[in-house]
């Protein structure tokens, strides 16, 4: 598992307990988007099917191993949401819990992972809580979500938790660096990533997403610079384009948010986004501390309420009406 990049002493506590055949019915494994958290579930599978014995994270190269890589193996189960549904359906978690319910077919346990729990329709998330309370001696379900906080307390509580952290930046600018021997592109994708190697792989390989991930950063500086009217028209794009691309708009805030976190600190510790700085000190100059540090309050609380579907637009309009205004940063016609 120590692929997982950045998350040591959570793998390490892990390992051990799996490696002594301690393993828990239930893991709640959380943490932002790309950061890990399937990978992490199939490491955890494999740990525990592993043919060669138990080999923290797994051989790799085994038959269970392989076919756990793959998606194939019988003793392995993978619940998520259908493209074209809203929800993971309590036809499903029922399907899975006959499944579960069988001896397995060539290791010691029956493996779930169910991806991602906060997708589960409210009956779904009952019939998951059954099985939690009375797990058949085999089972190991392995529950991923963003954030505990989009799924029924009961369920959280029948789970042992493995919160995946963000990774600071320059460990990813070190592993980009190892993954492309390119310390310029290493430099430039890091800070974009947001603590995330997942998206530090895609940025790293996509140039186009790198120079929306940019125009992201310049956005904040611009609203501050508009009239309000023309922020509202911002946040009604914003919005239309958040309902095909929500991960985008998360990305979108939580750039903003280590700006204003920028701005905020000053020189006083290393900036996350440190060729922004000229404009982050200029915009600490003409808002204030105080003024800077309650908007990034708001954005934060805005941003983490997109995790429980609230409304995109009426967040945005809620966050233009609080961003400070500083004609200085209009841009010019």
């Amino acid at each position: 598992m120590r692929e997982l990049l950045g998350q040591p002493r959570l793998i390490g506590r892990l390992e051990e307990r799996l490696i002594r055949g301690e393993a828990s019915h239930a893991y709640l494994i959380s943490g932002p988007r790309s950061i890990g958290k399937h990978t992490f579930a199939l490491r955890i599978a494999q740990t525990l099917l592993c043919q060669t014995g138990r080999t923290p994270g797994g051989c790799g190269t085994c038959l269970a191993c392989r076919k756990i890589e793959r998606g194939a193996h019988p003793d392995v189960r993978s619940i998520e949401r259908p493209p074209d549904k809203e929800r993971i359906s309590i036809e499903q978690v029922r399907e899975m819990e006959r499944d579960l319910a069988l001896k397995p077919l060539e290791g010691e346990y029956r493996v779930v992972i169910v991806d991602d729990a906060a997708e589960l329709s409210p009956d779904a998330q009952h019939s998951l809580l059954k099985t939690l309370e009375e797990p058949p001696r085999h089972a190991v379900l392995l529950i991923i979500t963003r954030t505990p906080q989009g799924i029924e307390e009961t369920i959280v509580s029948r789970c042992q938790p493995l919160a995946m952290r963000p990774v600071p930046t320059q460990r990813l600018r070190a592993y980009l660096f190892e993954r492309t021997a390119d310390a310029e592109l290493a430099d430039l994708v890091a800070p974009l990533a947001q603590g995330r190697p997942g998206a530090a792989i895609v940025l790293a390989a996509d140039e186009a997403e790198r120079t929306r991930r940019l125009a992201m950063l310049d956005e904040l500086f611009d609203l501050v610079g508009m009239r309000l009217i023309d922020r509202f028209g911002f946040a009604n794009r914003a919005a239309q384009a958040a309902a095909k691309d929500r991960p985008g708009l998360e990305a979108r805030l939580t750039l903003w948010l280590e700006l204003l976190r920028d701005a905020c600190v000053g020189n006083a510790v290393t900036p996350l986004h440190p060729d922004r700085v000229e404009r982050t000190t200029r915009l600490a100059a003409v808002a204030g501390n105080r003024r800077l540090a309650r908007t990034a309050a708001l954005l934060t609380r805005l941003r983490d309420d997109l995790d429980r579907n609230s409304n995109a637009r009426t967040a945005l309009e809620l966050l233009m009406l609080d961003l400070p205004y500083a004609p200085e940063f209009e841009r010019a016609a």
